[in-house]
Formats: structure tokens, sequence, C-alpha cells
């Protein structure tokens, strides 16, 4: 026996239809809701029908006077145009609706719609996935060996910095009430730039050191052999256990790599190092995971003068850091393998 449907099942049968197949939508609707008696593609049919001709899913009325559009009627309507088109802005579509962008936002924020922002991810060639695999199993086996293991890691990396700031992303939205995890391959560009050497050390950060021009084999072992290692001395006498890197074409060189194998034998992770180092995988990287997106979002929000005001900026940045927050990083890289090993190697940044 067919059962009316109520406005809020109609609403629903609208956001759900996209692109679908009218069968494919009731196939869809009547899975969310078994208990009720299921409707067949041709009430689907009607009732998208009726939205496209009235812009509304109620009944017209049998006679009398007309009725204004009411408040629910403006939310269907707002709620249906984001999703035909969740990439759309608020601002433009007020544009062309004529409903204010306030509205719009207060729509979008009673029904549980938020702005997905774009994430940036990198191609996994086929092996990659088995690599970052096997090296997450390898730092889960050393963390049930030592839990303090983390803290013993001196990671490191390198990011550029451009005085004209990095690509704004936060016009970068997608509108939906679930996450689509929508992902770009976009890269930052920019005009002058300053490269950037830092390392996170359990509770300590461990730089910043500023590269001049292109980065080469030979300046960046004058790097580690000139200012890194030597800041890593203290009073207590401790030095990290391990040093990673990534796959970088300098960190591949043939000196670099015989010097990490005197200052940390066996013990440091990177490209044909003791412990290999799996490509493209930045969600296992602290300063690609935290530190860089962090300095910039400091950094940037002033307007940098010059190279040299940005590189005063990105040591005040690195300053202002906590051994607290640093802590947490540190939980967070583990929490990473976890989810890792978990994801068969894939890229989980998207769905953190």
């Amino acid at each position: 026996m067919s059962k009316r449907l109520t406005r809020e099942e109609r609403i629903e049968i609208v956001l759900i239809s996209g692109e679908r197949s009218n069968r494919v939508i009731a196939a869809d609707f009547n899975a969310r809701y078994p208990t009720r008696p299921p409707i067949s593609h041709a009430t689907v049919s009607k009732l998208l029908a009726k939205f496209r001709e009235t812009g509304s899913v109620l009944d017209l009325p049998k006679c009398g006077r007309m009725k204004t559009v009411t408040n629910e009627e403006t939310s269907v309507a707002v709620l249906a145009s984001f999703s035909k088109s969740p990439q759309r802005s608020t601002h433009r579509m007020s544009l062309e609706s004529g409903i204010s962008r306030t509205s719009r936002r207060r729509i979008l924020a009673t029904h549980k719609w938020h702005p997905y922002k774009l994430q940036l991810l990198q191609h996994l060639n086929e092996d990659d996935p088995d690599r970052c695999t096997e090296f997450a199993e390898w730092a889960k086996q050393k963390l049930e060996q030592d839990p303090q293991f983390t803290q013993k890691i001196l990671f490191s990396d390198e990011a550029n910095f451009y005085v004209i700031g990095e690509v704004n992303k936060q016009n970068h939205r997608y509108w939906s009430d679930t996450n689509p995890h929508w992902t770009d391959p976009s890269k930052t560009v920019g005009t002058k730039k300053v490269m950037v050497w830092c390392g996170i050390w359990g509770t300590k950060i461990v730089g910043p050191f500023f590269i001049n021009g292109n980065l080469k084999a030979t300046g960046y072992l004058k790097l580690l052999h000139d200012d890194v290692f030597p800041s890593l001395c203290t009073e207590a006498g401790t030095f990290p256990e391990f040093f990673q890197q990534d796959g970088a074409p300098p960190h591949y060189g043939c000196q670099v790599r015989a010097f990490l194998d005197e200052q940390f034998p066996e013990k440091w992770i990177g490209r044909r190092g003791p412990v290999e180092w799996p490509p493209r995988s930045p969600d296992l990287t602290p300063l690609d995971f935290y530190l860089w997106g962090h300095l910039k979002a400091i950094v940037y929000g002033v307007k940098i003068r010059d190279v040299q005001h940005l590189k005063l900026w990105i040591l005040e940045a690195c300053a202002g850091i906590s051994p607290a927050v640093l802590l947490s990083v540190c939980e967070e890289w583990e929490k990473r393998v976890a989810l890792t090993i978990q994801h068969n190697g894939q890229h989980i940044e998207h769905i953190l």
C-alpha cells in the first residue's frame, strides 16, 4: 500500500538526486527507509519534475489564494542548488538566486552542510603503498619496543616560502552534508622565495636554517655538517637516535649518505638508507602535516615586504611553538602510523 511522502522525505529525494537515474534514486531512498512502503521511480520522476517547474516540493493548492513561498521552500531551493553545484561559492549563488548570502549560510548551517576544504595529494606509484606500509609496520614495532621512540627521531624537511604568499586555497570549498574527500594535485607557485630547512626532535624545533639558491648535495652536506648537527648538542649530552629525511635528490648524494652512515650508523631513515623512507608520503612527515602549514598560516597572516622580512617572521613563528604542541605532534605521528597500516599504505590526510 502506497504512503504519502512527507515534506522532509520529498526534500531528501531532491537532495540525493544528483545526476542519477530515477530508479537508482528510488532504490537509494527505499534503502534509507526500509520500514516505510517503498516508492517507485515514477514517484521520483513526478517529484523532480514538480521541483524543476515550481521550485517547490509541495503540492499545488487546489483552490483559493496562492500562498507565498515559505522558509522551508527557500531552504529546499538552497540545498538543491548546492547539491547540483557543490563547488559554487555562496556569493555567486546569492547573486543568481536573489537570496542573501547570510540567509544561504544560515540554511546550510541549520542542515549541517559544511564547506569542505581542498586537500592536496601526491600521485602514488604502483608500489608506493606497499613501501609505505612496510615503513609503518617497522615504526609500529619500534613503538611497541619503546613508547618514547617517536621523540628520539629527528624529522627533517625543506620548504619554499614565497614573498607573495602561497596559493590561497581558502576559496576552494565543496559544500556538502558529508565529507566528499575532495582532492587536487595543484602546486604552490611564486616569485621571490627563501628555502627553509627545519627539524622536529621530540619537543624541540631544530632550526630554521635558510638556504640560498637551489639546494644541491654539496650544499646540503655543508648544512648538516656546519649548522644542523652542531646545533643538536645539549647540556645533557643527548643526541637523536634516528635521523629522517625524504628522498629529494640533494639527500641522495653519495657523500651525504656516507656522512649519515658515520653520524647515525644503521639508524638513519631515507632513500637507500638503513631504513627506507617511503616516497611520496607527506602524511607521515610531521613537518608536512603540521609545521609548514602552521608556519605559513602565521607568516602569511601579515603582508610580507621582502625576503628579510619573511625570514624574521619564520624565525618568530618557530620560536612561538611550545613543547606541549610538539608532544601532540609526536602523538599524531603515532596515530598516522597506525592509520597507514589500516589503510594499506594509501594517503590518509584527506580522511583525518
